[in-house]
């Protein structure tokens, strides 16, 4: 199932410095595809991308905090965890502008606004803490979640019918409500931080972001292979036609086949004929 931004229109309200490659963080984005990680640590990655001098383990205490909190107010089922939350101040309209903030879980915590996918990873740690069945669903566009038996929208805070959501073209119907791991969760939030810089045209940003992705999508081939498509378009924005090349051909490499298949082979062949012409 493709991944999508959570908010198409995301605006500039403080320009960051360029991305640096951290180690430390994609040997974090990496263990997310193994048994135990969880959609918040995810969401404390995404936001360690975001600013570098995030204090994770404070932003940890805060969602602990905020549990014991309504485990005291003897909260205790889905409509009691909405009405919870809401009474804190998380809930919302929805966002008509969002900035890099918005991806952070530290900065809902504290200004109780974030996309949805964020709202989300809150919801569902709240919601396991307090003994309920919790995950994401990957619904294309809009980050959707479930607790027990109630879908549920994150940024409303309020619970929505299936058959009452639009069915996007193109999305098969048993890929429209599928699960979200913490990879997918991971994966879709890095996809904000890419559509920031994109507003930016901000190409090393974008290659910095995508390396996080390769990392967490490296146990699912047709998912790097689409991240290496990007890449190559990345690369020939900043004039690296032999880094593009390697990128497209390892996105053939992995995906075998299909539209974009054939479209990394037609850039490829494409950059392999700029090469001929060259004098040297």
């Amino acid at each position: 199932m493709p991944f999508f931004a959570e908010a198409k229109g995301l605006t500039m309200q403080n320009t960051p410095p360029e991305p640096v490659l951290n180690e430390d963080l994609l040997s974090g984005f990496a263990r997310l595809t193994e048994d135990g990680a969880s959609e918040l640590d995810a969401a404390l990655l995404v936001a360690q991308v975001i600013d570098d001098h995030l204090d994770t383990q404070q932003t940890r205490t805060r969602v602990v905090e905020l549990a014991e909190t309504a485990r005291a107010d003897g909260v205790d089922g889905v409509d009691a965890l909405l009405s919870f939350l809401a009474g804190q101040g998380f809930g919302q309209s929805a966002l008509t502008e969002a900035d890099l903030t918005h991806s952070s879980i530290d900065w809902l915590l504290q200004q109780h606004q974030g996309l949805p996918i964020v709202v989300a990873v809150l919801l569902i740690t709240l919601a396991r803490a307090l003994g309920m069945q919790a995950h994401g669903v990957n619904y294309p566009g809009h980050f959707l979640l479930q607790v027990d038996d109630e879908l549920i929208d994150p940024i409303g805070l309020s619970v929505v019918q299936r058959d009452g959501l639009p069915h996007p073209e193109g999305v098969l119907a048993d890929e429209l409500f599928s699960p979200a791991n913490a990879m997918m969760i991971g994966f879709r939030m890095l996809n904000n931080v890419k559509a920031y810089n994109l507003r930016l045209q901000n190409w090393r940003g974008m290659l910095v972001v995508s390396d996080y992705q390769l990392a967490l999508a490296h146990a699912e081939p047709s998912l790097s292979g689409m991240v290496h498509f990007e890449r190559g378009e990345y690369r020939q924005q900043v004039g690296e036609s032999d880094a593009a090349l390697e990128e497209y051909t390892r996105c053939v490499d992995l995906c075998q086949r299909g539209a974009l298949v054939e479209k990394a082979k037609s850039r490829v062949q494409s950059l392999l004929a700029e090469h001929k012409g060259e004098l040297h």
